[in-house]
């Protein structure tokens, strides 16, 4: 296996924990982009900077050309969400020549199922053009996805979850133009297709009293950017990115909802004085809406990403937030451990009470790198939010 295929394969890894999740519901799951494809494209894009403090794309001891290369394989996780699942890929990759500096560009095909009866798949396209000025992002999906439902609010009671079963269909399409270096905008455009297909008889969802839960449509434009200093997508160990999302749906656009979002998702990474091997890596989250989105369009906390410890969608309202630490450690070999910790919230306002109920979660896990030369790890974690929960996976989870 080359180089290029074996980072590929990690790449893909380091995503198929959320792929079931993102396309239960993309805009309100907590990922990188707040893109459907995000968890994708997040992982899979090889900074400029890399490739120049390398002095190669990674490959490219193989291929000092470039060229395009199609790995296919198949990967098992585990979150408390989906239990044991297995996902399959395709990634079409294209290596710049070396030493050019250029990013990578791939195109995902992916599918997973879980042992719940959750099925998914996509497409995604994680593109550069025009000598990295334009960036074409996306995604074209769709799930049967049974969930979980708690309700809506901040103290939502465990003892009421009721199951249901929705069928959903999404177009995503978010092309960006380099503004400066590292930073990239542009427009943005979301459809996607909810159909409830199960709920439990007598439950909150089985009528109209919660908004959505009879599916249907959701169209919003709006624009979105990235600001991205990373040495390195894959592990990095300093610098940082910031996402930006605004979103708006309306009747006005075919919409079925008339709503708001904001979304913003910034990250940093400080390598330690005291040892080479040693990171601490910050996140902090917010999601702002207002009119009425669908449930399942609802800030969502919890999840194998942030907050790990609740079940994701465990609290879901209009306005979330969230922040967490995670001190990173080699130890030896190509072994090593870290541990976490988490506070966020959710909300239906903006306001005195926005901060009354938070939530906190910890935990710690073991990480072991596969390959000696592709930084990512496999990592197995053990949080503690309101429960127990365990997460197998690739990559790190932010």
């Amino acid at each position: 296996m080359r180089r290029f295929e074996r980072e590929a394969l990690l790449r893909y890894g380091a995503t198929l924990g959320g792929l079931l999740s993102v396309a239960s519901t993309s805009a309100a799951a907590v990922r990188d982009d707040g893109d459907a494809a995000s968890a994708v494209q997040a992982t899979a894009s090889s900074s400029s900077e890399v490739a120049s403090e390398r002095g190669r794309i990674p490959g490219a001891d193989e291929d000092t050309e470039g060229g395009w290369s199609l790995v296919p394989f198949v990967l098992p996780a585990y979150q408390p969400e989906t239990s044991f699942l297995l996902g399959g890929a395709a990634i079409l990759g294209h290596q710049p020549p070396a030493g050019s500096g250029l990013r990578e560009s791939q195109v995902t095909f992916a599918g997973a199922a879980s042992v719940r009866g959750q099925f998914t798949a996509l497409i995604a396209p994680d593109v550069f053009l025009f000598d990295d000025g334009m960036h074409l992002g996306g995604t074209l999906s769709g799930a049967r996805f049974p969930d979980t439902f708690f309700g809506v609010g901040a103290d939502t009671d465990r003892g009421e979850a009721e199951p249901y079963t929705a069928n959903i269909f999404e177009l995503e399409l978010s092309p960006r133009w380099r503004v400066i270096d590292s930073l990239y905008v542009g427009p943005s455009l979301r459809l996607q297709a909810v159909e409830l297909a199960e709920v439990e008889d007598g439950g909150s969802l089985d009528g109209d009293r919660i908004a959505g839960s009879d599916g249907g449509l959701t169209v919003q434009l709006g624009m979105s950017a990235f600001w991205d200093t990373r040495p390195s997508t894959l592990y990095p160990t300093s610098g940082g990115i910031v996402r930006l999302n605004l979103r708006h749906a309306a009747g006005a656009l075919g919409s079925d909802y008339d709503f708001d979002l904001l979304r913003l998702d910034a990250r940093r990474y400080v390598s330690l004085p005291w040892h080479p091997g040693h990171v601490l890596a910050l996140q902090g989250v917010a999601e702002l809406r207002n009119g009425e989105p669908p449930f399942y369009d609802l800030g969502r906390l919890g999840g194998a990403e942030i907050m790990r410890g609740y079940y994701e969608g465990r609290y879901r309202e209009r306005q979330l937030y969230a922040i967490q630490a995670e001190y990173r450690a080699r130890l030896f070999w190509r072994a090593g451990m870290v541990a976490f910790a988490s506070l966020g919230g959710v909300a239906h306002d903006l306001g005195s009470d926005t901060f009354d109920h938070p939530r906190a979660a910890a935990g710690a896990g073991v990480r072991v790198a596969p390959f000696a030369d592709v930084p990512v790890n496999v990592r197995l974690d053990v949080a503690y939010g309101d429960q127990a929960a365990f997460y197998f996976n690739v990559g790190e989870a932010f």
